[in-house]
């Protein structure tokens, strides 16, 4: 399927279900939430992207964000639980 715009893409990314584990495991945290976020509705989908959808370069990656993206359903919120030196 050839997509035509970034709107179209990030509705492609967030209905993705390719992935069966990864699926599984982004649901499960959206389920089984940390104390401190029980409260929050979580997105648990895959998240979207962001940008000028006229850059020259693009940077496309797989990781899960557990309690960052996969709650907030944005990329890179500097949540302290995604940061792991």
């Amino acid at each position: 399927m050839k997509t035509k715009t970034l709107i179209e893409l990030n509705a492609q990314i967030v209905a993705c279900r390719q992935c069966p584990r990864l699926v599984e495991y982004r649901e499960r945290i959206a389920r089984e939430k940390r104390r401190m976020y029980r409260e929050e509705e979580y997105w648990g989908k895959p998240v979207p992207g962001w940008g000028d959808p006229d850059a020259r370069v693009y940077i496309v990656g797989l990781a899960p964000a557990a309690h960052g993206g996969n709650r907030t359903g944005r990329v890179f919120t500097k949540d302290p639980t995604q940061l792991h030196y």
